[in-house]
């Protein structure tokens, strides 16, 4: 699988090579791999980079430094590193927009991608932020990424902002997990295949120091168009984003899921299979993708298998029991047995 990343990333690499004066021809980076990270900085419309090679960088950085490379890079941010999707984040009114544009946008930060997307859920007291990690050659890219996310929002707001209240990794890092949590300044846990970050419900309101809602709009035009003619695997992410957005409101309604999200897109059924199926997507398929994240998540909660039945809209304990063994080849049970082991094993 080919992902190929904006530019900001290789500016991001390049800053700290300055900075510490750090020479790649001295550390054993490929000779081939240092043309190409060259040749796509002078030149990003001409030159590609792919997800491989970044995370081939990273693990060579990584020789240099005693603290994870992810987190050294993350304190160098800058907002523009990020391209679009920094300048709407920073022009945002407040803390939960900037959020929401990160996860409406969030395939932008890709030229070229079918990594899993980016999903934004908010309960009554906290708001999540998570997605699948698929490849363990990209850990370092995938924490990168939780600890820009923890950054920009940060430089969004200027001021010190209540720390997350949980973080997870989807593999086990290189280095020892309280590096994480220094960083976070929360709890942190490795979680199969899964990163997200958790941040109190209180801290949403908190109003971007550089609010401005024509600005705003003006970048948000420029992101929808983009996305409209760039490659149609963003296409189709962004599509499913906003499917996904609606299944929880969904499901709490009286009726078909399918209809509901149809008419909230203000279309027919009719029109919205023709949509799905022009984005190679299955309506059921996107559903049943939910469903696994949030009964991940009802799990580690310690809700009640009853509970979950009927807040993810199943007949039963018995229909949701199945279906979570349909999806991960473990009953609740066992997921839950599991998770509790690997914790103790993190503790010990």
């Amino acid at each position: 699988m080919t992902v190929q990343i904006i530019v900001g990333y290789l500016r991001l690499i390049q800053r700290v090579l300055q900075q510490e004066q750090i020479d790649l021809h001295q550390i054993g980076v490929p000779d081939v791999l240092i043309q190409q990270f060259h040749a796509y900085l002078l030149n990003e419309q001409s030159h590609q980079f792919d997800l491989a090679q970044y995370a081939q960088l990273l693990q060579h950085l990584q020789t240099q430094f005693d603290r994870p490379i992810s987190l050294v890079l993350a304190e160098r941010v800058a907002l523009q590193d990020i391209g679009l999707v920094g300048y709407l984040a920073s022009t945002s009114l407040d803390l939960q927009h900037a959020l929401q544009l990160f996860g409406q946008y969030y395939p932008l930060l890709y030229k070229q991608t079918n990594t899993e997307p980016l999903n934004i859920l908010q309960e009554t007291h906290y708001i999540k932020i998570y997605w699948r990690g698929l490849c363990e050659e990209w850990k370092s890219f995938y924490e990168l990424n939780l600890a820009l996310l923890f950054k920009i929002a940060s430089m969004v707001v200027q001021v010190d902002l209540m720390p997350p209240t949980h973080l997870t990794l989807g593999y086990t890092p290189q280095l020892a997990l309280s590096y994480y949590q220094q960083f976070f300044n929360c709890s942190v846990q490795v979680e199969p295949k899964q990163y997200s970050i958790q941040f109190p419900k209180q801290v949403l309101a908190v109003r971007s120091m550089a609010a401005d809602s024509q600005l705003n709009q003006m970048f948000s035009k420029q992101a929808e168009n983009y996305l409209a003619i760039s490659n149609p695997a963003l296409q189709q992410q962004q599509f499913k984003y906003k499917i996904t957005t609606l299944i929880e409101q969904g499901l709490l309604q009286q009726g078909r899921l399918q209809c509901y999200i149809a008419t909230q897109l203000h279309c027919s059924e009719r029109t919205l299979q023709r949509q799905l199926k022009y984005y190679s997507l299955h309506f059921q398929d996107i559903v049943d993708e939910y469903r696994l994240q949030k009964s991940m998540q009802y799990l580690q909660q310690g809700k009640s298998f009853t509970d979950i039945a009927e807040l993810l809209a199943y007949a039963d304990q018995s229909a949701f029991s199945r279906a979570f063994k349909r999806w991960t080849g473990k009953t609740p049970k066992q997921f839950l047995k599991e998770n509790s082991q690997s914790a103790f094993d993190q503790d010990a």
